[in-house]
């Protein structure tokens, strides 16, 4: 299905315009290949049950689980795939280089493959990306989680060396230095906070893949143990263990495979990364979040994502950055973002539900939660969530924070998903 490398030098050589445009993708006048002119879906998914371990399975058997369930989804094999994507941080899978386990297990074994040592959504990007340059056809992307140690142990690894390490902090002491200065901004209360935290878990119920499937009172959250204040135990996500594959093909390949009425189609992608020193960064404004979104709603042409897109699904990285993530997307004005979550706006029969699959408070998989989300909103658009489908999806959002980088929240993606 791919351009071979032979064919792709020759036409490169041949044409004219690409070395006009200094651009070593083709361009649309040799009428076989287009510059980045593609159209990409979404069109296989398959996602293992989260949970807290996996005593009989290492975390490449966990891989090679989803990727089985998204080929089989979209009735292909392994031999149908061009390209293979995988995501991870070697240091929360326990080993360097862990694709060379996690790569052969989704189906990369002799095959053109690649690894984005940083949250899954980002895999997604590049696979989009490779797919959309008309370089290949197909492609598979995998994310997981893992639980060689406790995150919090290894998540002091991400910072300098020098002056920030040796204080032993970590992504839940960062991530509440960011939730206390957005608090004493403005205004936000430990109430607002914990209905984030009823309404992600009273929604993960009715996610059978979910790692937490059980309710929480607002009294419960309020009542639960102070973790880093303002964080409390439940303000915070679980660590998962599980893993997400997704499959994506061109058009053309679509066509052939005959599944036009079961995908997603992307016709929004952005990233956008600030800066990885907490001393240099507006701790109270997600700008790469806010940018990130600004690049995938003018390519989807979304002008009012409160009223142009019809679900949400949010890396929740604690509660307060869902609220915080409300005004980054432009689903809410700056410090308002408590606002929103007391009118009921992000409940399922909102006017834009979020994170009706129970989001990262439910199921975190560290560098697979951002990949979770975009298979969350696929199924969406899909209209095959099950018992946690919002009727009437036609456009839905995914939104994930770099695993490494996520200590404070400095590298998102965001991906728009359509139907036809």
């Amino acid at each position: 299905m791919a351009i071979s490398r032979q064919a792709f030098a020759q036409k490169e050589e041949e044409c004219p315009e690409s070395k006009k445009l200094r651009c070593p993708i083709f361009t649309p006048c040799d009428g076989e290949a287009k510059a980045m002119s593609k159209r990409v879906a979404i069109v296989g998914i398959g996602q293992t049950k989260h949970e807290g371990s996996k005593p009989r399975q290492i975390y490449d058997e966990v891989v090679f689980e989803a990727t089985k369930r998204a080929l089989e989804d979209v009735g292909l094999d392994r031999g149908d795939i061009d390209t293979v994507v995988v995501s991870g941080w070697d240091v929360n899978d326990g080993r360097t280089i862990s694709d060379m386990y996690v790569a052969p297990a989704s189906g990369g074994y002799f095959k053109d493959s690649s690894k984005t040592a940083e949250e899954g959504i980002f895999a997604l990007a590049y696979a989009y990306l490779r797919i959309a340059s008309g370089l290949f056809d197909t492609a598979l992307v995998t994310g997981h989680g893992h639980a060689e140690s406790p995150f919090e142990l290894i998540s002091n690894k991400v910072f300098d060396p020098f002056f920030v390490r040796p204080l032993g902090i970590s992504s839940i002491t960062t991530l509440a230095l960011q939730a206390n200065a957005y608090v004493n901004k403005y205004g936000i209360t430990e109430e607002q906070a914990a209905r984030v935290v009823v309404k992600n878990r009273g929604n993960g119920v009715n996610n059978p893949y979910a790692h937490l499937r059980r309710e929480v009172s607002q009294r419960g959250a309020l009542n639960s143990k102070v973790v880093s204040l303002p964080l409390r135990a439940l303000d915070c996500p679980p660590q998962s263990v599980g893993a997400v594959a997704l499959v994506l093909a061109s058009e053309d390949v679509i066509k052939k495979i005959a599944v036009s009425k079961n995908i997603a189609w992307v016709t929004g992608i952005g990233w956008a990364t600030h800066t990885y020193h907490m001393d240099a960064a507006d701790l109270t404004h997600v700008s790469a979040l806010e940018k990130a979104a600004e690049v995938a709603y003018k390519m989807a042409g979304v002008r009012d994502p409160i009223k142009e897109i019809d679900v949400a699904e949010v890396h929740d990285i604690t509660s307060y950055h869902e609220l915080m993530a409300y005004e980054a997307l432009g689903i809410a004005k700056p410090g308002q973002g408590g606002k929103v979550i007391d009118s009921g706006a992000t409940d399922i029969g909102g006017e834009l539900p979020v994170n009706p699959s129970g989001g990262v408070l439910c199921t975190n998989l560290h560098s697979g939660s951002g990949l979770l989300r975009a298979a969350e909103a696929a199924l969406q658009v899909m209209g095959r969530a099950e018992k946690r489908q919002v009727p009437g999806v036609k456009r839905a959002l995914a939104h994930g924070i770099s695993a490494p980088a996520g200590a404070i929240a400095a590298s998102h993606a965001v991906i728009v998903l359509e139907k036809e």
